[in-house]
């Protein structure tokens, strides 16, 4: 697969290339697909900050569906860049549900185009507004996202997720949309891409490892570790594979046999844990003296897969189990006089 970091990097800074035959002959190496990159990632880039630099107001719908269950809701945003955010009409939900469709975490970008093929495939609409829509293709040439991209503002209008069936996975877009313009004070600064020297230190790193904490600098199919910080006797670990993010907590202890209100018990290849599949999904499970905690948007599979790579206890053979029960119960019975 492609690495475009240093593509990336020069489209960060802001500057247009002019084109002219002198510079088309000392980039000789640069293709079409290279160019189409670059322009999906100003775009993305463009989106970024409008998001933050704009005032409106909207209506959001943002949709999920794990497990042939679907998980819905719809939400009022209105943004200020002075003031922030309000969201309401959450359906008593997590209001950073809202946050799916209009921002984009500008640390991420660095890392989808790292992971994913992009281009702009066509023009698009919606919610009656023109928009270019870019694609994030797997090396197999499979989708595994699309962003429509307002032309008019520079607003993400909508963003979907796919798994490697190409099934749906997640859906975030607004139902309708009025940009009231530029701030009139001056907005807080936007923070640009994160470079490599600005992700988790690596002295950082060893300090956690040398406590004792389990930190893995990838997950499976593509995440990479992009924030790690301890709260007390939590860390917290977050990866990215720039399009969905896998949030992790571990903390010393061990889960009980009773219900998790909220979860149910299912197994991962037979490791047992506890469920919830609203949106985010969560995933409790025990191993290796702590108990761990996943919160995600990412794809069901992702989700299993980094369950399985991180640690978990040996499943209990249920066979062994009931066998053992029987032949306590039998020793005990020889053991009672009064039997």
């Amino acid at each position: 697969m492609r690495r475009r970091r240093l593509l990336v990097a020069a489209v960060g800074t802001g500057l247009v290339l002019s084109i002219a035959p002198a510079s088309a002959a000392v980039d000789r190496g640069r293709t079409d697909a290279d160019a189409g990159a670059e322009e999906a990632v100003a775009l993305l880039e463009r989106a970024a900050a409008a998001a933050r630099r704009l005032s409106y107001t909207g209506t959001q719908y943002v949709a999920s569906w794990r497990g042939g269950v679907a998980d819905t809701s719809l939400v009022e945003l209105a943004h200020d860049p002075v003031r922030g955010s309000v969201v309401s009409g959450a359906d008593g939900k997590h209001p950073e549900v809202a946050a799916a469709t209009a921002f984009l975490d500008l640390r991420m970008l660095d890392r989808l185009a790292a992971s994913y093929d992009l281009a702009v495939s066509g023009p698009g609409q919606c919610t009656g507004r023109d928009a270019s829509v870019i694609e994030a293709r797997r090396a197999d040439g499979g989708v595994a996202g699309r962003f429509w991209v307002d032309r008019d503002s520079g607003m993400l209008l909508r963003r979907e997720v796919f798994d490697e069936q190409g099934e749906r996975v997640r859906s975030a877009a607004f139902v309708d949309l009025a940009v009231q313009g530029e701030a009139t004070a001056a907005p807080a600064v936007v923070p640009s891409r994160l470079s490599g020297s600005e992700r988790p230190a690596a002295a950082l790193l060893e300090r956690l490892r040398d406590e004792g904490w389990h930190v893995p600098e990838a997950l499976p199919d593509g995440f990479a570790l992009f924030e790690a910080r301890r709260d007390g006797e939590v860390l917290h670990l977050a990866y990215t594979d720039g399009l969905s993010v896998l949030s992790l907590f571990s903390q010393a202890g061990g889960l009980g046999e009773h219900a998790v209100d909220g979860f149910a018990r299912e197994s991962v290849d037979g490791t047992p844990v506890w469920v919830r599949r609203t949106a985010p999904e969560r995933v409790v499970w025990q191993g290796g003296g702590q108990v761990w905690t996943l919160v995600s948007d990412g794809p069901e599979a992702s989700v299993q897969a980094a369950v399985l790579a991180l640690p978990h206890d040996a499943p209990v053979d249920e066979g062994l189990r009931a066998r053992l029960s029987r032949g306590a119960s039998r020793l005990a019975g020889m053991l009672n006089p009064f039997d």
